[in-house]
């Protein structure tokens, strides 16, 4: 069974083709027994959120040769939250730049808040039953 069959595809990945070899790419990161349960795309990179750990994933490129030709090499875990320490969550979207919009999830950690944009744009491409999705995916007894 593909790990990826139950996951949430959010945000823009709502419309995106399931790519085997980019899931595949994400699979690479996960422990054996560990299940993904939501993807969203967020600005420069991926928020991969399974039953144990959130991940903010980056492309990993190699610059290489005299023109700095780059190379995919797959995703590498930029942050890593567990699941446990994550003790809310809010969004907070507001206009920046003119008419640019960003949408942003704060995460509320024991020590600390952390922030992971998600979209800057003219519209906002996160929607409420996103939002309640990754509540849901993460913090059970806050979905509202």
């Amino acid at each position: 069974m593909d790990p990826f069959d139950r996951v949430a595809f959010l945000g823009l990945a709502r419309r995106a083709r399931r790519d085997p070899y980019r899931l595949s790419l994400f699979a690479k990161l996960l422990a054996p027994d560990e299940r993904p349960f939501a993807l969203l795309p967020v600005v420069g990179g991926d928020l991969l959120v399974t039953d144990r750990r959130l991940l903010e994933l980056r492309p990993h490129l190699d610059v290489h040769g005299a023109w700095n030709v780059k190379e995919f090499l797959g995703y590498e875990v930029r942050r890593e939250f567990l699941r446990g320490d994550v003790k809310g969550m809010t969004r907070v979207t507001k206009p920046v730049e003119g008419r640019t919009l960003e949408d942003t999830l704060v995460l509320h950690l024991p020590d600390r808040e952390t922030r992971i944009v998600v979209s800057r744009g003219p519209t906002l491409v996160l929607s409420d039953d996103d939002v309640r999705i990754l509540r849901e995916a993460f913090l059970p007894h806050q979905a509202k």
